[in-house]
């Protein structure tokens, strides 16, 4: 009959080196993912609100009429 060896201890996988890397991985992308959302909100708002080049919007009656 064999023997079971005792488990080794280990550290909790929080205070691991693998722990510190996936913890770092998940704020970059929670906060990339932030300041993606921002950015094209922003982009949205100024295109929204502050149209320019051959798409901005015009009245009929603004047109000249040769």
């Amino acid at each position: 009959m064999q023997t079971l060896k005792p488990k080794p201890k280990s550290r909790p996988f929080c205070l691991s080196v693998k722990g510190h890397v996936k913890l770092l991985r998940l704020v970059f992308g929670l906060a990339a993912s932030v300041f993606s959302i921002a950015d094209g909100a922003l982009i949205y708002r100024k295109l929204l609100f502050n149209p320019s080049g051959p798409y901005q919007k015009t009245d009929a009656h603004d047109k000249l009429v040769l």
